[in-house]
């Protein structure tokens, strides 16, 4: 029988600049996650600094805070808990091969002469070893005069501390155990069907998404038709990604409407296991990998997408440069 997993999302409203205020909560509730049993505990993207890049603190209040993984790190090894940090802002020299995602709009002065990076991490309980590294592609359009959008290498899946049961003999190793692949995305990476098809590929069962999605992040106009689409967008999103991928999806959001999807259940716990909007608060969801292999056998869409002449295979990462 495969384990039930618990997995602590921690829907943290951070102060702006404030870097050390912001980490004493967050260990807070990685500290009581910990203490429930949980295996995983998830923040959310800008956990640290808040999103306020025309602060005239941002950018140094952004190198401080690339200062505080290897704080998450101690912790992982005190704990033996997994922990996704949310994301880390993380101040670069600017680069002449790596350019924001518009030439348009021009460079804040705020970040002149340097790049600012949105990273996301995986750091492994009980070793506080670094499995994973994302740096955000999709940047949302507000973000772009400020950030650096990761571009090459292609998404990749990493193996995790955790294991679930291996029903299939095709898989390596044959029937038993195996590491519970994971990727990362963050916040708007969630628009895009293609990222977590190509974390798919490489075999990810869990994607986890910290985010900074506001229902203020849209216009008068699109409230005015619907005053909750965002909640809307959110929800439908997460449980549409984790169906068509056979996945579980971890999308911890500081705005709210944070929630864990999964194939066949949809959210985990029901829609009101989904979090309040604007709200700081943790809750634990118990997810079983199992669901993952019932949801494959019917659906068949993994075994589809290694099949030899798939119509959709153009639209994988193939190597550098594509």
């Amino acid at each position: 029988m495969a384990p039930v997993y618990k997995i602590a999302v921690i829907q943290l409203q951070p102060k702006d600049v404030a870097v050390a205020d912001n980490f004493a909560r967050a260990e807070s509730f990685i500290r009581d996650a910990a203490a429930q049993g949980a295996h995983l505990a998830v923040l959310p993207e800008y956990h640290l600094t808040s999103w306020c890049p025309d602060h005239p603190d941002f950018v140094s209040a952004s190198a401080l805070s690339a200062t505080y993984l290897a704080r998450y790190q101690a912790l992982a090894r005190e704990l033996d808990i997994n922990i996704v940090p949310g994301t880390i802002c993380e101040v670069h020299p600017t680069t002449t091969t790596t350019t924001t995602t518009t030439t348009t709009t021009p460079a804040s002065p705020s970040t002149s002469g340097v790049e600012i990076r949105n990273m996301a991490y995986w750091i492994a309980a009980g070793t506080g070893s670094l499995l994973g590294a994302y740096q955000k592609k999709n940047l949302w359009h507000p973000e772009r005069p400020f950030l650096t959008a990761g571009t090459h290498p292609p998404h990749t899946a990493f193996d995790t501390p955790l294991t679930t049961t291996s029903h299939s003999a095709e898989e390596e190793g044959g029937p038993g155990t195996r590491p519970i692949r994971a990727g990362l995305l963050i916040c708007w990476d969630l628009a895009f069907p293609e990222a977590f098809r190509a974390l798919v590929a490489d075999g990810a069962d869990l994607v986890v998404v910290p985010a900074w999605w506001h229902l203020t992040d849209v216009d008068a106009a699109a409230r005015k038709l619907n005053p909750l689409c965002e909640r809307l967008f959110v929800e439908s999103a997460a449980v549409a990604r984790a169906f068509e991928n056979t996945c579980a999806v971890v999308f911890c959001n500081a705005g709210g409407v944070s929630l864990v999807a999964a194939p066949i259940v949809g959210a985990v716990g029901g829609s009101e296991a989904v979090m309040g909007v604007e709200t700081e608060e943790m809750r634990v969801y118990e997810l079983d990998f199992e669901v993952l292999r019932v949801a494959e056998e019917n659906y068949k869409v993994r075994r589809d997408m290694k099949g030899e002449g798939w119509h959709y295979g153009y639209t994988l990462y193939k190597g550098e440069g594509k």
